[in-house]
């Protein structure tokens, strides 16, 4: 006699085959088409596929399936070891540090904890109960693995914090290249993670709790989602325009240069990008200009955080904003757009033309242009 079981539907176990099946289509996809062309995407895909899969353990228990179908029981899909390694691996990847030794090791523990549960998974249900209830299972596969996702996950944001300052000393256009979604993300899933398990040991069987827990796995799928499918490789952005880094002098000990010598060179550059209006370039690199100046770019770089205690993103967009005023103030001024006089002076977006703006004028360029 077959056995029969009612499904008990709910919107905990809607929610969670929503994000299972929307997730793990959008991860399989990112693996398949990112494969050659974008490894580091590929390591985004292997994250949503792994974050949509862990679903697979709740759904289940939602719907009344475990006691009737037994090989739904405890399976392998626990990631906590694995997910903010992945991402780790991911952010190095498509960071301006991607051509340094990735650390690929994060991910030992995540896949030894993987095995481990394969193996776990094929024993006969009766020891796979008792293994379950056991505290090793518990401390092994979820308490030690969300504490090891979690210091990873700190040592992600600093990884990112850093990959934002070298960013911003190298690019003169930021967008797109300081992965804040990223942090963003980052955040989010370290505070959800946390207020997660707080909520689960307070109360494990609330229906409300677990329908919060569902919603936040589902926003971090569409925001990794949609903004991973944007991003590209900062790194390799550098070299689109085929900059000859062999050309550029060897790299000199900047420490040991005199504040005079320093102010003589910075004097140097601001006469060189007010000549050759080079800031108007909206891909310009510290590299481009440190290969016009026949300079090493750390030279360059150093000058201008040590005498202007900016970065090269900043100095540059200094340059942009005193042209944008210049244009603003002149006669021809109103048959101009504002979102044009943005984009002569360099900057690639409105958006990113009025953040600027404000922040070295104190007004946006609408005000600054009625009051001129």
């Amino acid at each position: 006699m077959i056995e029969t079981v009612e499904l008990h539907f709910n919107l905990q176990s809607i929610l969670d085959i929503l994000g299972l099946v929307q997730g793990t289509t959008l991860g399989i996809l990112l693996l398949i088409l990112n494969y050659r062309r974008h490894r580091s995407t590929f390591f985004l895909g292997l994250f949503l596929l792994l974050f949509s899969l862990k679903l697979a353990i709740f759904i289940p228990k939602g719907l009344n399936l475990e006691l009737v179908y037994p090989e739904l029981f405890l399976l392998p899909f626990n990631f906590s070891w694995l997910l903010f390694p992945i991402f780790f691996i991911y952010s190095q990847k498509v960071s301006i540090f991607s051509n340094q030794k990735i650390k690929y090791w994060v991910l030992f523990p995540g896949i030894l904890s993987f095995l481990l549960q394969v193996i776990l998974y094929f024993l006969p249900y009766s020891t796979k109960l008792v293994i379950a209830e056991s505290i090793w299972h518990e401390l092994i596969f979820t308490i030690f693995g969300i504490s090891y996702g979690w210091v990873i996950g700190l040592w992600n944001l600093k990884l990112l914090s850093q990959h934002r300052m070298e960013v911003q000393n190298t690019f003169s256009s930021v967008e797109s290249k300081v992965l804040n979604w990223a942090r963003v993300f980052l955040i989010y899933s370290l505070v959800t993670s946390v207020i997660i398990h707080i909520m689960y040991y307070i109360a494990p069987q609330n229906y409300y709790f677990k329908i919060i827990f569902s919603i936040f796995d589902l926003i971090a799928i569409y925001w990794v989602a949609v903004n991973g499918v944007r991003q590209r490789d900062v790194f390799s952005e550098l070299f689109i325009r085929d900059v000859d880094t062999n050309r550029l002098p060897k790299e000199i000990d900047t420490k040991n240069l005199e504040t005079k010598d320093l102010n003589t060179f910075m004097e140097q550059i601001n006469d060189y990008v007010k000549a050759s209006d080079c800031f108007e370039r909206k891909d310009l690199t510290i590299i481009d200009l440190a290969e016009e100046l026949g300079v090493h770019p750390k030279r360059l770089s150093t000058t201008i955080n040590t005498v202007l205690k900016k970065n090269f993103n900043n100095f540059i967009n200094e340059h942009r904003i005193k042209k944008a005023e210049e244009l603003l103030k002149h006669i021809e001024a109103p048959n101009l757009s504002i979102e044009g006089i943005g984009n002569e002076v360099g900057f690639q977006s409105k958006s990113a033309f009025y953040s600027a703006f404000k922040k070295f004028t104190g007004t946006t360029p609408t005000k600054y242009k009625e009051d001129s």
